[in-house]
């Protein structure tokens, strides 16, 4: 295992740690360095592109799924989301659920005609759109049996959308998790990378480490020497309150009510019938008692791993895009809010681009009902960082 720095450490699994600590801007300068060679220059294309995909929002439960979750996309919300101050689009793509049959996988030509309606009016209304494949569960499974069929899905949509202009991102895999790990996944991407390169020489092409495209997976991660390639890490802290009332979840989060930031004004009682772990409980416990600045429900939860994260861009070279995060709306509306901007002002701290989950569905920015957006979202995100 790759050993990092003690107060690093600290920031991966305690949060905000770092804020304490008289040398919280000191150099990033791993104890052992990983093999992947830092990239002097921070004048790279990757560090060019990035700059197109500071302030975004997914297309979720949209494309990513092999059946119809619902979610449509109307021509006249990309109007809207460009309205509001996105700048780019991340359009989730289960890919795999329109492949054929070994050894080709051919992809069908209707799941081509959907992704072409998001990314062309994605950059018609001037924003920059990153595609990738999501919810690739086989890869997950049987990282080295199902490599094959990632290979041969990104050699056609590289093909396909070769000609198209630098806005134009691809995002090789969502989340890898379970069997694919950083250490697996590395050579995958590698191989990927170059499968790519040979219709798109110049693409931008965006990276995720293992378990979940965790942030504590960064230091794993062993990238080739190409200069454009930009880094994404997804964070949902604090769970407990952003994922509050999730049913889809192998983490316990069936207590609702959980306010941002914490403590709450009364303190918060869950129903007895529910079987809490004790860790849940001592969560519960904490959020209660403990005063904002050492609540668990606060940016404390998130502030020092995006402080890593920053550290760990500036030392490798490779920009960091925060890919996704969000708050599943059985949260309260003011909490939803208060967390938003607490978090869109964190990542802006660092030089962090972020892209909001999602648009429309479970985790919601936009009211299609209201055609407008959810309570106090659009001042979180775009209200000016205090």
């Amino acid at each position: 295992m790759k050993k990092l720095p003690a107060i690093l450490i600290a920031a991966i699994f305690f949060g905000g740690g770092l804020q304490a600590q008289p040398a919280e801007d000191a150099a990033f300068t791993p104890a052992n360095p990983p093999e992947m060679k830092p990239i002097a220059s921070h004048r790279t294309p990757a560090y060019q592109a990035a700059k197109l995909f500071q302030h975004g929002v997914n297309l979720g439960d949209y494309l990513e799924a092999g059946n119809n979750w619902g979610v449509t996309i109307a021509a006249d919300e990309f109007v809207q989301m460009k309205r509001a101050g996105f700048d780019h689009v991340r359009v989730p793509v289960g890919w795999h659920h329109y492949a054929g049959a070994a050894p080709d996988f051919t992809l069908s030509p209707e799941i081509f005609a959907r992704v072409d309606f998001a990314v062309t009016n994605t950059l018609a209304n001037k924003m920059a759109v990153m595609i990738n494949i999501h919810h690739f569960n086989e890869l997950d499974h049987d990282p080295a049996g199902a490599t094959g069929e990632f290979l041969a899905i990104w050699r056609q949509i590289a093909a396909h959308y070769q000609k198209f202009p630098k806005q134009l991102a691809f995002e090789l895999d969502n989340e890898p998790h379970e069997n694919a790990t950083t250490a697996l996944m590395n050579p995958i991407y590698a191989r990927a990378i170059a499968e790519i390169r040979q219709t798109n020489p110049k693409r931008t092409i965006v990276v995720e480490p293992g378990g979940w495209g965790g942030i504590g997976e960064l230091k794993n991660l062993v990238l080739p020497p190409d200069d454009n390639v930009i880094v994404s890490a997804h964070c949902y802290e604090p769970f407990y309150f952003t994922h509050q009332g999730a049913t889809w979840t192998s983490e316990s989060t069936p207590v609702t009510g959980i306010v941002f930031p914490g403590p709450p004004a009364q303190p918060l009682v869950p129903d007895p019938k529910l079987q809490l772990k004790n860790y849940m409980r001592d969560w519960i416990e904490k959020y209660n008692t403990l005063p904002a600045d050492k609540n668990p429900s606060s940016s404390l939860a998130f502030s020092g791993k995006l402080k890593y994260v920053h550290a760990w861009s500036d030392f490798y070279g490779r920009p960091v895009h925060l890919g996704e995060f969000g708050a599943y709306i059985k949260a309260d509306a003011v909490s939803r809010a208060n967390f938003y901007a607490a978090f869109r002002q964190t990542a802006e701290k660092e030089n962090l681009g972020w892209c909001i989950w999602d648009w429309s569905a479970n985790f919601r920015y936009w009211d299609k009902k209201n055609n407008c957006p959810m309570p106090g979202m659009h001042d979180a995100l775009f209200g000016k960082t205090k």
